[in-house]
């Protein structure tokens, strides 16, 4: 009888580790991933600590999807702090749209009034397999802990800041650090964001270009947002539509605070001007006059609770590949994206399964390479669209997308078909198909 044997299983020392650049939430989930199968990995985070910046951050059923798929223990800690719609009518709805300003033809509707429901029309019955709703968010800081209490202990050292690698004789590759120690490793994912030193070894030409947009951000306790709008408009999604901008408002800390962040389109010479300073000072008053006319209880609220700084909006468009031999860029280094579909944080967790999975097949560490490539293949196509449709998102919620407008039932069209092409990609599939591109690059 015939016997058969499993693909050889990549089995690293301790010695020569995979070592991650950045220790933020595609960093810590990819760690996750790679752990799973066996493999040594190391994580080299800048900071003294872990930690995120902002307070919310928003699922959709792709990214929960992921998050089982890296670990089913990952998915059971997220579910413990994941808020969603409080409207049972509403488990398929992503946001619900309103009228941020009141319509500009005469009888039109008023800021405050529903536009429409983004609801999941093509459901298919995997959130409630996996226990969860089409939307689901969670304060950052609970996602990282979740990610840190998955980690076996030893394997990050905080306070290396990246400086550079070079390819050692022996083939393995040896990092260096601003304090001057240097580490080696059997290959490097970079993971350290979107002004990421990593990629200088990958595509240096690449830069960020900044969208033509900032965010004001706010969080605000529950009580005083439900004084203020009334329960509904606090404890389910919601993004007000209007001319030149748009907000966003959604419960985190299971409803206990609501996470809002209004981002005005810039007009003008702000479109190319970058930065080292991607945060800057601001005032309520600045604030209130950029939204000057908007729907005045949720515009007062949010002055009252803003907080110090704006955030410019940046993202990396481009055509190059995301790896050089052993080294690799994932999540936000390789394609960071303005926040619009709620889609940044659930690429990188679509990025560390895949990455991870393909690591995992790789029968040496000179053939990491061969798994590197097939990932660029399969996820370089998905996240640069994205991109693309995230910043149409934009315009549409801001009633700027060229020959329509303020048109409502064709903006609705739009991004019903965006978020359907984000929300239902078949990852598992798509593990198969980068599989099949090495499989073709092995020797027979």
């Amino acid at each position: 009888m015939a016997t058969t044997t499993s693909a050889p299983t990549f089995q690293n020392h301790a010695s020569l580790p995979i070592a991650i650049v950045g220790g933020g939430l595609g960093g810590l989930a990819l760690a996750i991933g790679l752990v799973k199968h066996g493999i040594s990995i190391h994580i080299y985070e800048s900071a003294s600590a872990f930690s995120e910046i902002g307070a919310g951050v928003t699922f959709g059923i792709n990214a929960t999807t992921a998050l089982h798929l890296l670990h089913p223990r990952l998915l059971e800690r997220y579910k413990k702090h994941a808020t969603y719609n409080a409207d049972p009518a509403r488990a398929n709805t992503f946001y619900t749209m309103r009228w941020g300003t009141d319509e500009r033809r005469s009888g039109g509707r008023k800021a405050g009034d529903i536009a429409w429901h983004l609801d999941d029309i093509w459901y298919d019955k995997r959130a409630q397999q996996l226990g969860v709703k089409t939307r689901s968010c969670i304060h950052r800081a609970r996602l990282l802990e979740e990610l840190i209490a998955l980690l076996p202990e030893g394997v990050t050292s905080f306070g290396k800041s990246f400086e550079g690698a070079k390819e050692l004789d022996d083939g393995s590759l040896e990092l260096r650090f601003a304090d001057g120690t240097t580490a080696n490793a059997a290959a490097i994912i970079g993971c350290d964001g979107i002004k990421s030193r990593v990629r200088a070894h990958v595509c240096a030409e690449v830069q960020a270009s900044y969208a033509g947009e900032c965010a004001y951000r706010a969080v605000v306790p529950r009580a005083e947002a439900e004084a203020t709008l009334g329960a509904d408009k606090v404890l389910n999604g919601y993004i007000y539509c209007g001319y030149g901008g748009y907000i966003i408002t959604y419960p985190i800390e299971n409803g206990d605070l609501i996470n809002m962040v209004a981002i005005p389109h810039d007009e003008g010479d702000a479109k190319n001007r970058i930065t080292d300073d991607w945060t800057v000072p601001t005032t309520a008053t600045e604030m209130l006059q950029r939204f000057q006319g908007w729907y005045s209880p949720l515009i007062d609220l949010i002055s009252r609770y803003q907080l110090p700084s704006k955030w410019a909006l940046f993202h990396l468009q481009h055509a190059k590949q995301y790896y050089q031999r052993r080294i690799c860029l994932m999540g936000d280094s390789a394609h960071a994206t303005c926040p619009h579909l709620g889609a940044g944080a659930g690429m990188a967790m679509e990025d560390a399964y895949i990455l991870s999975s393909l690591i995992a097949t790789v029968s040496n560490f000179a053939d990491i390479e061969k798994a590197f490539h097939a990932y660029n293949d399969v996820r370089r196509p998905r996240t640069q669209e994205r991109i693309k449709r995230s910043l149409q998102a934009a315009l549409a919620c801001d009633f700027l997308l060229p020959d329509v407008g303020d048109n409502v039932a064709i903006l609705k069209e739009r991004l019903e078909e965006s978020y359907r092409w984000l929300w239902h990609i078949d990852l598992e599939a798509q593990l198969e198909a980068a599989k099949d591109i090495m499989d073709g690059e092995r020797s027979p």
